[in-house]
């Protein structure tokens, strides 16, 4: 077999390297190369307005030059890029740390781009982070009321505060609302009592209930001039019941109602 001499390796070598695939990158991303060696840590769950931390860790501490942090953007158009949102220099370290605030509705994607001395760039894989935010729950349609009143318009005046929320009338043993969150919501929160026209004497208790027959929580004997603070975690329900019930005396009147109630809820796909 006739050897092949060392220029002809060394030709048929730098042959083979031109003619090697490039490395494939994200639309948009020239020059950078995709590696695992910058990685993003950052939380998976957060609720809308909190400060995240995020530290990006990289390799070869002695080359990195600056790291950027890029979240995913969204403009007017329903154009998407990388925006940079935070930067910073090495500082021969081998991680960086941010903070961001969760602000999108649902979900936010992240993640960092390296800068090597004689390297070029590197860039991480992302991070998600779900986004968690209070919604009214006069955003969630009623299927079903008794004695009950909840609009984006209805008040209630609890103890002299007014909210917006969930108003009751009529002399009535009990008073009902059933809504649909449809499993997108782990917690409820909202101000329990009982409204300020309610009689002297007056008392009533208020029940939530889920998939309409589990009960997530019963109120304390609310009466006129008191307010019980409620935020429960919720196990994801499909349905959710309001259940309010009269425990004045006869002839006394008592109107029940919840202000501010609000489900926190994300719609991450």
């Amino acid at each position: 077999m006739r050897r092949l001499g060392t220029v002809t390796v060394v030709v048929f070598m730098l042959l083979c390297a031109a003619l090697a695939p490039a490395v494939a990158g994200t639309p948009g991303d020239v020059g950078l190369m995709a590696a695992p060696m910058v990685r993003v840590s950052i939380p998976t769950d957060a609720t809308e307005g909190d400060w995240l931390p995020v530290t990006v860790t990289f390799g070869s501490a002695s080359r990195a030059t600056t790291v950027k942090l890029l979240k995913r953007t969204t403009d007017i158009y329903g154009h998407a890029a990388w925006t940079v949102v935070r930067s910073g220099t090495a500082n021969g370290s081998r991680t960086k740390n941010f903070r961001v605030v969760a602000t999108d509705e649902d979900q936010e994607l992240y993640r960092a781009v390296v800068a090597y001395r004689g390297l070029g760039s590197v860039r991480s894989t992302v991070a998600q982070v779900q986004v968690w935010r209070w919604i009214p729950l006069a955003d969630f349609p009623k299927y079903y009321s008794a004695g009950s009143v909840l609009t984006q318009y209805t008040s209630v005046s609890i103890n002299g505060t007014m909210y917006p929320g969930w108003t009751t009338y009529g002399d009535t043993p009990s008073w009902e609302t059933r809504h649909t969150p449809g499993r997108n919501c782990k917690a409820f929160r909202g101000e329990l009592g009982v409204q300020d026209g309610s009689d002297d004497g007056s008392s009533a208790t208020i029940e939530l209930l889920t998939d309409e027959t589990s009960s997530a929580y019963v109120s304390g004997p609310l009466t006129p001039g008191m307010v019980e603070h409620v935020e429960i975690p919720l196990d994801l329900p499909y349905r959710f019941t309001i259940l309010a019930r009269s425990t004045s005396p006869d002839g006394i009147h008592v109107y029940p109602g919840i202000g501010a109630p609000e489900f926190l809820c994300s719609y991450a796909s």
